[in-house]
């Protein structure tokens, strides 16, 4: 699909997003205006995704796992330009570094594609996104209408990643970097 082609399904599903739930947002003027960015979401709830693509500052791609894989079964991106996650996310991790290297930014949540890959291969800063209301009762339900989702961006963190950001060491080093950066932000 073409930029302008999901630009414009971002900026319909952004609207409803926000007509159908209510948001509450903090920290949205941490979010760098440009270069590579990998927002990394807490959480799992079925519409995390699509609530940041509608609240956040600037255009985005989720990598699309856990329950919105699911439940869309990996054809999320072909309706809103996303990056379907394939098995370990050798395919979605290629497609995320040609988004970081174009200066854009990417979104997702778990452990696929690596974190410490794509911090240390794309030279992105990382936003740490904590998500909370983007689900229903169970995993694979959204929420009701009308429910409220808050949505928080956490002090961006910037990693100086050192070595092959295809060896296992730098992949682990640098996502403890990150963990550790986390938390001590949180202390």
């Amino acid at each position: 699909m073409s930029r302008k082609g999901q630009g414009l399904l971002s900026q319909l599903s952004g609207p409803a997003m926000r007509f159908a739930y209510r948001f509450d947002v903090e920290g949205a003027a941490r979010v760098p205006t440009d270069g590579p960015v990998i927002f990394h979401i807490d959480g799992d709830e079925l519409l995390a995704g699509a609530a940041l693509k509608a609240i956040a500052p600037r255009s985005v791609h989720f990598i699309v796992s856990g329950a919105p894989n699911e439940v869309f079964l990996g054809r999320s991106q072909l309706l809103a330009g996303d990056i379907a996650l394939d098995g370990f996310g050798f395919h979605a991790s290629q497609a995320a570094l040609r988004v970081l290297r174009e200066g854009g930014a990417v979104a997702f949540m778990g452990e696929y594609p690596p974190l410490g890959f794509l911090v240390a291969a794309g030279k992105a800063t990382i936003v740490p996104v904590t998500i909370s209301g983007a689900g229903g009762r169970v995993r694979t339900d959204p929420p009701k209408p009308g429910s409220r989702i808050s949505i928080v961006f956490e002090a961006p963190i910037e990693i100086d990643a050192q070595g092959d950001p295809c060896a296992l060491a730098t992949v682990q080093e640098v996502a403890e970097q990150v963990r550790q950066a986390r938390a001590d932000a949180q202390a």
